[in-house]
C-alpha cells in the first residue's frame, strides 16, 4: 500500500536514533515543514489537472467538429494523464491528512507529559454503568479520569474494549485469568518500546474515527458480522461488460480509418450511459456492503496493514497479527484481501467524480465490472473482516495501556497467582497527578485491616485512590506508577464518593451501608478481596458512626480480605494496624508533605482551616 509505506518510512526516519517519546519538539517542527510542502504540491496538481482536462475537451471538439482524427489521441492521452493525476492528487491528499493527524498525536503526548490532558474529548463516560462504583470512586471513567488520560483508541471497538478492560475488576466473574494477564502485560511492554508503531497506528485510527462519525456508530462492524450472502452477477452481464469495451474501441478505430461516421461512437457511448443508468440500482446493491462506508473500510485496511507488517515478539500481539496475515506468516488471509479491497475502493472512488464516472461508464460499463469484482471479493474474504476489525480494537486497547510507560516513571507489577490477598508497593504514586506534584509512598499488607488517620487535606483519600488506580492498571496488564509493586489476584471494592438518591429515598448514610453490605456479602464467599473505605460512615452522627464502623471493621477483618479504612475517629485505631498523614506549620502557614507514616495521627487542623477561611474562630 503506497500510502502506508510512505507513513512507515516517515516513522522510521523520525525515530532512527530514538524509538521513545524523546525529541518530540524536533519531530514536530520537521513534520510541520513537510506538511506545508505537501499542501503546496496538492495545490500545484489541482492546477495541472484543470489544464489537462481543458486539453481533453479541446481534443474531443477537434474530432467531432473539425473531423481531425488525432483529436481523439489528444483526448485519450489527456484522459489517461487526468486519471494518473487524480490518483496522485488523492495520494498526496491522504498523505497530507495523515501528517496532520500524526502531528496531533505528538501534541497529545506533549499535553499528557505537561498535565494538560483534561480537555481531551474522549473520557469513556458513555461506558460508565450505573452500579460501577469502583470506576466512579477511582476516576477510572468520566471527566478527569484514567481513561481520558491514556485513551489512544479512535475506533468504536477500541474505545469500548479499553473501557471493558479498565472496568472488569468491578464485575462479577469477569476477571481475566492469571495467564491472560501475563500475556497482556508482555504485549503492553512491547508496545511501550514500539513508539514508532504506536504513534503511526493512532494517526491511522484518527481517520477511522472521523469516518465512523459519518455513519451510525458500530454500523460497519454490525454489517460485517452478518453472514456474507453476496449476490452474484449473471454470466450474461459479465460477458456484456467485457464485450462492450471491445466494440467501443473498434468504433473509434473504424471512425479513424473512415469505415463509418464518428457518430457511431456517440451512439455507443450514450447507449452505454443509458444502460449504466438503468443498472445503477442493481449494481449498487451488490457494491453497498463493501463500499457504503468505503472511507471507514479504507482506514481499517491501513491499520491492518500496519499491524500485519510490524515485527512482534510477544505472544498476544502475534496472535492478533495472525487474524490479519493468516497462519504461519503466510499472506493467505485478510492481508491479501485488504490489499485487493484497497484497489477496489480506489476504483470505486472514481464514481464520486461525475465527469470521470460518465466517461468510464460510456467507455466500458464501469459499474458492471465493479459489481462483479466486489461480489468475488466478498465471497473470498468477507467473513474474515470481523476478526480483523476486532484485532484492531484490541491493539488500540493495548497501546492505550502502554501510554503511561511513555510519559511516567513506571514498573511492571509482579502478579502472584495466590489465594492470599497481598499488596506490596514501593514508591507508589497517583497516576493522574502531575509528576512534579505526585508524592510516592510505601505500603505492604497481607490479609489484614489498617486504619488510616490524618487531618483534613493531608492525603488520605488520594492515597486510597493511588492504591486503587494502580491495582486497576495492574489487573488490566498495564505498567504501574511505582518502583516495585507486587499484588495478588483479588476483587476490588470501594466506598468513597457517595451521594444520596432522592428519587429512591436513599440517604448518603444508607447508600454507604448498601455498598459495605456488598463487601460483607462477597467476603462470605471466601474469595480474595480488597476494600477501600474513605471516611467511613461520615453521613451520620459520631456515636452511630463509631459503633457502625467498629462492626464493619470486625466483619471485614478475615483471612480473605485486605481492608483499608480512612477516618477522623481515633476510637477506631484500636481495631487494626495504624497509618497516618500529618501536617506541619511554617510562618503561620499550614503545609502537607503527603508522606504515609506508621502509627496513629496525633494532630488536627480543623480550627486552623476555619481561621484561614476568615470565619473568626479563635485559637
Amino acid at each position: 500500500m503506497k500510502k502506508n509505506n510512505m507513513e512507515n518510512s516517515n516513522m522510521e526516519n523520525s525515530n532512527r536514533d530514538n524509538n521513545t517519546m524523546e525529541n518530540i519538539e524536533h519531530d514536530l517542527d520537521s513534520f510541520r515543514q513537510l506538511n506545508q510542502k505537501l499542501k503546496r504540491q496538492y495545490e500545484t496538481i489541482s492546477l495541472v489537472r484543470l489544464i489537462v482536462f481543458a486539453f481533453v475537451v479541446i481534443g474531443v471538439l477537434l474530432s467531432l467538429t473539425a473531423h481531425i482524427w488525432w483529436g481523439w489521441l489528444i483526448a485519450i492521452a489527456g484522459i489517461i494523464i487526468f486519471i494518473v493525476l487524480m490518483q496522485k492528487h488523492e495520494e498526496i491528499d491522504n498523505w497530507k491528512n495523515y501528517m496532520e493527524r500524526f502531528i496531533k498525536v505528538h501534541e497529545r503526548y506533549q499535553k499528557r507529559k505537561q498535565g494538560n490532558w483534561h480537555d481531551f474529548s474522549e473520557n469513556g463516560g458513555e461506558y460508565l454503568e450505573e452500579q460501577d462504583y469502583v470506576s466512579v470512586d477511582l476516576d477510572v471513567l468520566g471527566t478527569d479520569s484514567l481513561y481520558q488520560m491514556i485513551c489512544t483508541a479512535h475506533t468504536d471497538g477500541g474505545k469500548r474494549r479499553l473501557a471493558e478492560v479498565l472496568c472488569v475488576n468491578g464485575k462479577e466473574n469477569e476477571m481475566p485469568s492469571f495467564h491472560e494477564l501475563m500475556k497482556r502485560q508482555e504485549a503492553v511492554a512491547e508496545l511501550v518500546e514500539k513508539s514508532r508503531f504506536a504513534l503511526n497506528f493512532e494517526a491511522l485510527a484518527m481517520q477511522c474515527e472521523k469516518e465512523e462519525q459519518k455513519t451510525r456508530p458500530g454500523k460497519v462492524e454490525e454489517e460485517l458480522s452478518q453472514t456474507v450472502q453476496a449476490l452474484s452477477v449473471p454470466v450474461a452481464l459479465r460477458i456484456l461488460a467485457w464485450v462492450y469495451p471491445v466494440l467501443f474501441i473498434g468504433s473509434i478505430i473504424g471512425s479513424i480509418v473512415h469505415w463509418w461516421d464518428s457518430g457511431v461512437i456517440l451512439v455507443l457511448f450514450f447507449s452505454a450511459l443509458l444502460v449504466s443508468f438503468l443498472m445503477n440500482g442493481y449494481c449498487q446493491k451488490r457494491m453497498s456492503r463493501a463500499f457504503e462506508q468505503s472511507g471507514t473500510m479504507q482506514t481499517y485496511l491501513y491499520m491492518m496493514d500496519a499491524l500485519a507488517t510490524e515485527e512482534f515478539h510477544s505472544t498476544y500481539l502475534k496472535e492478533l497479527q495472525t487474524h490479519v496475515i493468516g497462519n504461519e506468516g503466510k499472506a493467505d488471509g485478510l492481508l491479501q484481501g485488504l490489499r485487493t479491497l484497497e484497489r477496489l475502493i480506489s476504483l470505486y472512488n472514481f464514481r464520486y467524480n461525475p465527469i470521470v464516472h460518465w466517461l468510464l461508464s460510456g467507455v466500458c460499463l464501469y459499474d458492471l465490472h465493479l459489481a462483479s469484482w466486489v461480489v468475488q471479493w466478498e465471497q473470498k474474504y468477507g467473513t474474515n473482516m470481523e476478526a480483523g476489525i476486532a484485532a484492531l480494537g484490541e491493539v488500540e486497547m493495548l497501546s492505550s495501556l502502554a501510554v503511561l510507560g511513555r510519559i511516567r516513571e513506571v514498573s511492571y507489577p509482579i502478579l502472584e497467582d495466590s489465594e492470599v490477598p497481598k499488596i506490596s508497593m514501593l514508591q507508589v504514586y497517583h497516576p493522574l497527578l502531575p509528576i512534579e506534584k505526585a508524592v510516592a509512598n510505601d505500603i505492604s499488607l497481607q490479609q489484614q485491616t489498617v486504619v488510616i488517620t490524618g487531618s483534613n487535606m493531608s492525603g488520605k483519600t488520594t492515597f486510597l485512590r493511588t492504591i486503587g488506580l494502580n491495582l486497576i492498571l495492574a489487573y488490566a496488564g498495564a505498567p504501574v506508577c511505582g518502583t516495585q509493586i507486587t499484588v495478588s489476584h483479588m476483587k476490588l471494592f470501594t466506598s468513597m464518593w457517595i451521594l444520596d438518591d432522592v428519587q429512591h429515598g436513599i440517604s448518603t448514610f444508607y447508600a454507604e451501608i448498601l455498598r459495605i453490605k456488598e463487601m460483607v456479602a462477597y467476603g462470605k464467599k471466601k474469595y480474595p478481596m480488597l476494600c477501600l473505605i474513605d471516611e467511613i460512615f461520615k453521613g451520620t452522627n459520631s456515636a452511630d458512626r463509631i459503633v457502625g464502623a467498629e462492626a464493619v471493621i470486625r466483619c471485614l477483618t478475615n483471612p480473605y480480605t485486605i481492608t483499608m479504612v480512612s477516618t477522623h475517629d481515633f476510637e477506631l485505631c484500636k481495631l487494626a494496624e495504624n497509618y497516618h498523614f500529618e501536617e506541619y506549620y511554617e510562618g503561620n502557614e499550614i503545609h502537607f508533605d503527603y508522606h504515609l507514616r506508621k502509627g496513629k495521627c496525633t494532630t488536627t487542623n480543623a480550627l486552623y482551616l476555619l481561621k484561614m477561611a476568615g470565619l473568626g474562630i479563635n485559637e
